[in-house]
């Protein structure tokens, strides 16, 4: 057996579903630590507190919904012009959401304890370029919508939810203006009953298991300690490598957010490389990602990525867009150079198995994660010689 399929079996087999906070993802670092400790390598492993699921924030905006529907009629103008207030927030804070993978309801959430485990490879002489190889620990549940088989919904799905959400703030505001016809209450009675019955769906889902994430994320994994083998035994002649294996990314990027704490400065300047889904099917670097708010690369790594593509052909390493979210997004949020590179599922679009029950070690394409870790050295290799 490969190595990266032993690490995939070991992650996905042996330690299982992973999700965010959970003795498992708990496992799945300590595996990782164990790893990268055999590769002679040093290793550091950083804990922080992250939301305990992705639809807590959706459900806090919900609550504020029902919230200013219950306070509406209270006391007349006042609790009128309160209501509005309320409920106008609901739609821009599931749009920062979107935009974030957080809003400022965070602080009110349930909160996890995650991880990083990270690493560095020194180059051969002086240091002048850093590169941030991310893959993620932690697996996500089997979702009723955010999974491969419904990925045509969510973006329609998501236009609906944010109209329901605007629509309360509407007609209170009305109401506000109009000193507070009784009629305009009873209309918002119709999206808050949206949205309890979009509540009791997220609870539903909330309550899916987990899914064994044998390509979401431990493939990845897998081919990021096989860059890391590699590069142990030949570095790179200027350019640091950072390997990250970060909690949280299921969530709210928690990892991500708690690297860019500590070493923003440092990373400014640095390009990264989200590793998503590559266990199997094609292999891409995605020119445009995200849900509603899509997120484009930074110019120079696509560039990059076209130039490794075009000198590689026999990598087979091609550019697509995709729905799926992820590390990216924060980081090019903030002003960071990054890039995804992932496994893509040519019948649906999407990181092949996305958020399924049958995402085992069973689907995983030792070829494909051979392929995967060959493209991200070229990557690096061209990084480092421009």
């Amino acid at each position: 057996m490969s190595q990266p399929l032993e690490d995939v079996r070991m992650l996905a087999g042996e330690i299982g579903p992973r999700g965010t906070g959970t003795p498992a993802e708990a496992a799945g670092a300590d595996y990782v630590a164990r790893r990268l400790a055999h590769l002679g390598l040093p290793v550091e492993q950083h804990h922080f507190r992250a939301v305990a699921s992705q639809n807590s924030f959706p459900l806090a905006i919900d609550v504020l919904v029902l919230l200013a529907v219950a306070i509406y009629p209270l006391a007349g103008a006042p609790t009128r012009w309160i209501a509005a207030a309320l409920a106008m927030c609901a739609a821009p804070l599931l749009w920062q959401t979107i935009r974030n993978a957080g809003n400022p309801l965070s602080i009110f959430l349930p909160k996890v304890t995650s991880r990083n485990v990270e690493t560095r490879v020194s180059p051969k002489s002086e240091t002048r370029k850093r590169a941030v190889i991310l893959a993620h620990l932690d697996t996500n549940r089997c979702r009723l919508a955010w999974q491969s088989k419904r990925v045509a919904s969510i973006e329609p799905l998501t236009w609906l939810v944010l109209g329901v959400l605007a629509s309360p703030g509407l007609i209170f505001l009305a109401g506000a203006l109009l000193g507070g016809p009784s009629w305009l209450w009873w209309l918002s009675l119709l999206p808050a009953a949206c949205v309890m019955g979009m509540m009791v769906t997220l609870w539903k889902d909330d309550h899916t298991p987990w899914s064994p994430g044998a390509h979401d994320n431990a493939a990845s994994v897998a081919v990021a300690l096989e860059v890391a083998a590699r590069l142990a035994r030949r570095p790179l002649a200027t350019t640091e490598v950072w390997l990250i294996f970060d909690g949280a990314e299921e969530t709210d990027h928690g990892g991500v957010r708690d690297l860019l704490r500590r070493h923003a400065s440092l990373l400014r300047q640095a390009a990264f490389f989200g590793l998503e889904g590559l266990g199997s099917g094609e292999i891409v670097y995605l020119t445009r990602q995200g849900i509603c708010a899509p997120y484009h690369p930074a110019p120079h790594l696509r560039a990059l990525a076209e130039r490794v593509a075009t000198g590689h052909p026999q990598l087979d390493f091609r550019p697509a867009e995709m729905l799926a979210e992820d590390d990216v997004r924060t980081l090019r949020e903030r002003g960071y150079h990054a890039i995804g590179i992932a496994g893509r599922d040519p019948h649906t679009g999407i990181l092949p198995y996305w958020h399924r029950p049958d995402d085992t070690v069973a689907t995983v394409s030792t070829e494909t994660m051979e392929r995967a870790a060959e493209i991200v050295l070229a990557l690096l290799d061209e990084l480092d010689k421009a």
